[in-house]
């Protein structure tokens, strides 16, 4: 984007990408840090995470909320009345309850295309707002993504701002499930929010650079970077994994594990995956056990991404040599011919080790990376039950064994080892 400005950034954003034009009249508060947008479809809770958001410890700087209740042409008649009903609750709690340095907008996105309606586009209407409302008093803030049926942690907004004055871009912030007053959806929770933790556990024992959770309730972005790369996508489900997966390797990304958000543990009809899909799922299932991807399969892994420096100055029969000492998974999915063109491509194209390594970790991806992962699954090493790959993992980890192997206590020893990865990211 060759633009000198935040602001002209942002025109640029405007003409290529929006969705919508600004929809919010009233000015946004000066010197306004934050704004956090929360997508809302069908949901009874928003108040209380309203509430949870009112209650946190007082920035320095003044903090905007932007709530799209939104909704597809095709939506149902109960969804929505209860959107309807959350618009009137959230008009009401706004008049009466929040604070001075809290302002809350509630933007209704009804009528939306069938084809695109969904978290992801509510999630872009929003952050789409935060982006023009930041531009409009020069503030080159944060855009920080939450769900409505979320809580966080006091000291949520405070953290959230120190980590922009610290310079980051992009970040991850520490999540933990809530638990839940039915005794079987409280195992399925736990055993999903392990299954999540191992899957980024095992990509950093791989040394795959780009391992971090993709929770949509749990991210943020500094406006000119959320310009900067086109945007929010308009997926269904899945939106939060790629949207982090494109703006964490531009720079700066940061993990915060010094506060925590509270997602919900119940079921969901609202997205096709997801943890409210995967606590459906465990209710439908007889057997309540989580299967999770072997660990062979990042052993593997391992072996073909510790190759990647190599692949800068390797001749074609070098490369022909690597290649066949990759493990069989590895070198069935990553075939040759693909390999050595995406090799002699890159580095046509680059002239520093560094530069060669961000290129190539743009081809091999975190969506390339999961598919080769299920590949694997299909092909070579079935999955095994998540209490199991856990254990084995902590050993390849280094970890020592935890004193009892239910999930609920793996959990709490993955959960130490997210928060150890605190802190600035500079990918190469």
């Amino acid at each position: 984007m060759k633009t000198e400005t935040f602001r002209e950034k942002i025109s640029f954003y405007q003409q290529r990408f929006s969705y919508q034009p600004p929809q919010i009249q009233a000015p946004l508060a000066p010197q306004t840090q934050l704004v956090v947008v929360i997508p809302c479809y069908d949901e009874p809770d928003l108040t209380g995470t309203l509430e949870s958001l009112a209650a946190c410890q007082p920035p320095q700087a003044p903090v905007e909320v932007i709530v799209v209740v939104n909704q597809g042409v095709n939506a149902p008649e109960h969804s929505i009345a209860q959107n309807q009903q959350t618009v009137a609750l959230a008009n009401e709690w706004i008049a009466t309850n929040h604070p001075e340095w809290l302002t809350v907008h509630v933007i209704t996105a009804y009528d939306l295309p069938k084809k695109s309606a969904g978290v992801g586009l509510a999630r872009k209407i929003g952050m789409d707002e935060a982006l023009y409302r930041l531009g409009a008093i020069g503030i080159n803030g944060g855009i920080v993504c939450l769900d409505a049926d979320c809580r966080v942690a006091p000291n949520y907004l405070v953290a959230l701002e120190q980590a922009f004055a610290q310079g980051i871009q992009s970040a991850s912030i520490y999540f933990e499930h809530r638990p839940d007053v039915s005794e079987t959806l409280q195992e399925g929770i736990v055993q999903y929010e392990l299954f999540l933790r191992y899957y980024v556990a095992a990509l950093r024992l791989a040394g795959f650079p780009y391992a971090y959770h993709t929770i949509g309730s749990s991210m943020a972005v500094r406006a000119h970077i959320y310009a900067l790369s086109g945007g929010m996508n308009r997926r269904k489900a899945g939106e939060d994994f790629y949207f982090l997966h494109k703006i964490a390797p531009l720079g700066k990304y940061y993990e915060i594990n010094q506060t925590t958000v509270y997602p919900s543990s119940r079921t969901s009809h609202r997205v096709p995956f997801g943890t409210g899909k995967a606590q459906q799922k465990w209710i439908d299932q007889s057997q309540k056990i989580l299967f999770t991807y072997a660990p062979q399969t990042f052993v593997d892994l391992k072996a073909f991404l510790e190759s990647s420096p190599q692949l800068f100055e390797q001749n074609e029969a070098s490369l022909k040599a690597l290649h066949e000492g990759f493990p069989a998974s590895i070198q069935a999915f990553f075939g040759w011919e693909e390999f050595v063109t995406q090799v002699q491509d890159i580095r046509q194209k680059t002239a520093t080790i560094g530069s060669f390594l961000k290129r190539w970790f743009h081809w091999l991806d975190g969506l390339k990376i999961l598919k080769y992962v299920h590949f694997a699954r299909d092909h070579y090493y079935p999955e095994v039950a998540i209490h199991e790959a856990s254990l084995q993992l902590l050993s390849m980890l280094g970890h020592p064994s935890p004193a009892s192997t239910n999930a609920k206590v793996l959990l709490e020893t993955y959960r130490a080892i997210d928060k150890g990865h605190q802190g600035m990211v500079e990918f190469f």
